[in-house]
């Protein structure tokens, strides 16, 4: 589904790692992680570095139990140097996120539901405010007064105004009509949009920016204060938010729309150059599963694509000064850092790490903050300068006593049509290779998705857990996956489950003859385009002994006309009405009698973006052959979990489920 990822090497680059990393590590008998453990691991996020690149801000999320979200902190760590990391003091219950420095460096500014000051207890207002403190972390104060939770702000450039996106309240009437439970829905009829708000920070005037019926999904002020120009769409939808929005300015003094200047968006941050004369942005494709980050002169119309002849997926660009751009993408298995030339689009490739995804600052003097990964570590704060890597942070002390399963990084040759492929496989620690290993092979979601090189330990990468406990995983990057440019992500139109399982299979096969896989234990398993993967793969081939299909997709063209972003799958197949027969053709519910092995179904029961009818099908369609099946369901489970007890369940049942069907015997 819309989401975002990777071929060589091509700088040899200097990697300095922190020494409290592994301090001690080598004396301690490794501890073989349990789902409870990789579910209580911390998540890192959203480094912010300031403007003279001495002091980032992060995230880090702790999980917490019955169900609830992670509670979310604020911390801070020198850009440079040998210092400590301190998490910026908050009462024992509120989450703070989306830390933002002024332009000074004197303030940090964020999200936070923490308990409003006395005077306003009473006062009506809503949880989630704009709160400052200065750079130490101190002397915190209220920026905004919003009656609905703030998702988004920016402050103007000389700090005397705050835009900020707030969602319409719902108004007495409905209010009463839904106590009342008189409380029909019309379908596509939104009332309530996220709208701009502005208030002067000075005296305090607060007033809605943008006019109702109009949802803005992402704002930025002009270095001169004068406009802001923002991403809006007609609708609220997340696929509104994907698919159907547009980049347009409005005067931030009178609320006066102007030109649009992209009505076919992508999801990419809006940021202006330092002199104010462009724009960068994102452009959709005409398919919808790939996007050119854009540079927009204002006055003369000019675009300039970034990076358009590079052969991997940008992600992310930012300005660092008004003629140079720093993108950071995919190529192949391993992320990229770009330097790009605005005026151009031409691109030079400056650094190759480890990341999860594109998350990253950078300061006018070009070092930057991002979220970077190894194979034995999740994600950290990481900075990039002059070409050398450094972590920042250490949030996962307990990781460098656990044991690790070995990440490679593979590259192999289409049987098909020479396309050149790539992916990774996991083994376990201290294995001999030449030894035949029960093998999951675990599909990734998208199709425009990748795996990535480094750590591969959630509720949904399950590579770490299984080879630390005696499998291999083979994890494929096939053709419509990110990380190999434009064409290689578009090549999955219309075929689903042909040429891409067949890239499947040829690295399968390589596997298999340098004794890696053991054929007569073999799976394959996988979340979303995963869970369909390998849904497909035991209607077409007998090679697996068993199948895990998470929230899979198992007819096209009914989930086309039931998900919650549905211009995705036109994108690959057509109308949905007038070319079923597309649809049929690649869905595995229509060969679901060709199926003879186990198969195990996991789904959340709120998943709107691959409703649970799809699970729900091939269950019944299984049972109806007499195929041996078990279906698992999580109450509130939307498509991407987030409670602690299910993805502790999920990896737990997986690692059981293929203990049973591939015939390991658990010692431990």
């Amino acid at each position: 589904m819309p989401t975002l990822h990777r071929i060589l090497a091509c700088l040899l680059l200097t990697t300095t790692l922190p020494a409290f990393a592994a301090a001690g590590a080598a004396s301690r008998v490794p501890v073989v992680p349990t789902p409870e453990q990789i579910m209580a691991l911390r998540v890192v996020g959203d480094p912010q570095i300031d403007r003279a690149g001495q002091w980032i801000a992060y995230t880090v999320g702790t999980p917490q139990a019955q169900g609830k979200p992670p509670r979310s902190r604020v911390w801070r760590v020198p850009a440079t140097g040998k210092g400590t990391p301190y998490e910026l003091q908050a009462p024992d219950a509120a989450s703070d996120e989306h830390p933002r420095w002024s332009a000074d460096g004197r303030y940090l500014d964020f999200i936070s539901n923490r308990p409003l000051p006395t005077t306003e207890a009473t006062s009506g207002l809503a949880a989630g405010q704009v709160w400052r403190v200065d750079a130490h972390g101190h002397a915190a104060t209220l920026l905004t007064r919003a009656s609905g939770d703030v998702s988004a702000f920016e402050l103007s450039p000389d700090g005397t105004r705050i835009a900020y996106l707030m969602t319409d309240r719902t108004d007495a009437a409905t209010t009463a009509a839904r106590e009342a439970r008189d409380d029909a829905v019309q379908v596509e009829h939104t009332v309530q949009f996220s709208r701009v708000w502005l208030r002067d920070l000075r005296g305090g005037d607060t007033r809605v920016l943008t006019p109702p019926g109009m949802q803005v999904h992402d704002l930025a002020w002009s270095p001169d204060g004068r406009t802001l120009a923002l991403r809006v769409s007609d609708g609220t939808t997340l696929n509104d938010y994907w698919y159907r929005s547009r980049v347009m300015l409005f005067d931030a003094d009178n609320g006066a729309p102007g030109p649009v200047l992209e009505p076919r968006a992508s999801a990419h941050a809006l940021q202006w150059s330092p002199d104010g004369t462009r724009l960068l942005y994102g452009h959709l494709g005409e398919h919808g599963m790939v996007a050119d980050i854009t540079v927009h002169a204002i006055d003369s119309g000019h675009r300039v694509v970034l990076g358009a002849d590079w052969n991997g997926t940008l992600w992310r660009a930012r300005w660092q000064d008004d003629r140079s751009v720093v993108g950071l993408g995919q190529r192949g298995v391993r992320g990229t850092f770009l330097r790009l030339d605005a005026a151009t689009g031409g691109w030079k490739e400056v650094a190759r790490p480890q990341v999860p995804f594109a998350s990253f600052t950078t300061s006018p003097g070009g070092r930057s903050a991002y979220l970077g990964i190894r194979d034995d570590q999740p994600a950290e704060v990481w900075t990039l300068d002059g070409g050398k890597l450094a972590a920042r942070t250490d949030h996962h002390p307990e990781v460098a006593g656990w044991a690790h399963g070995r990440v490679r990084e593979l590259e192999w040759t289409s049987s098909r049509d020479g396309l050149h492929i790539t992916g990774l496989l996991v083994t376990p620690p201290g294995w001999t290779p030449g030894t035949p290993l029960p093998t999951l092979v675990q599909g990734h979601g998208g199709p425009a998705w990748a795996w990535w090189s480094g750590w591969l330990g959630s509720w949904h990468d399950w590579a770490q857990l299984l080879a630390t406990h005696g499998y291999a995983v083979f994890l494929p990057n096939p053709r419509g996956s990110e990380g190999g440019g434009h064409a290689f992500a578009e090549v999955a139109r219309n075929d689903w489950g042909g040429a891409d399982f067949q890239d499947i299979l040829d690295g399968l096969d390589m596997l298999e003859k340098e004794g890696v896989v053991d054929p007569q234990r073999l799976a394959m398993g996988g979340w979303s385009y995963g869970g369909y993967m390998s849904a497909w793969a035991v209607t077409h081939s007998d090679r697996f002994r068993t199948a895990i299909v998470g929230a899979g997709v198992i007819d096209i063209g009914a989930m086309a006309l039931t998900t919650d972003t549905p211009d995705y799958l036109p994108g690959y197949f057509g109308d949905p009405v007038t070319q079923r027969a597309a649809y049929d053709a690649r869905s595995p519910i229509r060969y679901a009698d060709r199926v003879k092995v186990p198969v195990l179904i996991l789904h959340g029961e709120q998943d709107k973006r691959v409703p649970l009818s799809q699970g729900d099908m091939f269950h019944r369609a299984l049972k109806f052959n007499g195929t041996p099946v078990e279906m698992v369901t999580y109450p509130r489970g939307p498509h991407w979990f987030f409670e602690t007890a299910h993805g502790r369940d999920v990896q737990q049942r997986v690692l059981d489920w293929l203990d049973s069907q591939l015939g390991v015997e658990r010692t431990d």
